[in-house]
């Protein structure tokens, strides 16, 4: 099969398995198609991509049935505050703080990103404009390497 062409039947077929299995040998064992086989499909660009398209729908499916969910499960939590059993009004408790100070923490680092995005574009006209002495000054400043790679600290 040429990269450029369709699926078979049989390799449609066997992209389920492949994505339900733990493994890609054990996906050939549930779609009963031989290991080497499959393996030479891999090396085709139409079904990797195929496997992969198939893949990134499923976890965007996964995640927004986890997103759809966050508001029953916020609300299961703030029930058990009022438990009479203080074990599970404590849990409650600590997972409703854990969270909270996740998404604190998350908000935090986006804001933190989007700062510093605008920093560099700012920073980037500026190295335009100056002589060659200056932008190289610039350029220790954010600690960038002529090329415009973030040098490791």
């Amino acid at each position: 099969m040429d990269d450029n062409e369709e699926l078979t039947p049989k390799q449609t077929r066997v992209i389920p398995f492949l994505l339900a299995a733990p493994s890609i040998e054990e996906g050939c064992k549930r779609a009963r198609v031989g290991k080497a086989t499959v393996y030479g499909w891999l090396k085709q660009e139409a079904f990797r991509n195929a496997l992969d398209g198939r893949r990134t729908e499923l976890v965007d499916l996964a995640f927004e049935t986890l997103k759809a969910s966050v508001s029953k499960a916020t609300e299961t939590l703030v029930k058990h505050l009022e438990s009479a059993k203080e074990t599970i009004s404590i849990r409650a408790a600590e997972s409703i703080i854990e969270f909270t100070q996740k998404a604190l923490e998350h908000e935090e680092l986006e804001r933190r990103i989007e700062a510093l995005e605008a920093k560099l574009i700012q920073q980037a006209g500026n190295y335009r404009k100056g002589t060659r002495e200056q932008q190289q000054a610039r350029l220790k400043e954010l600690r960038l390497d002529p090329v415009g790679e973030q040098k490791i600290l």
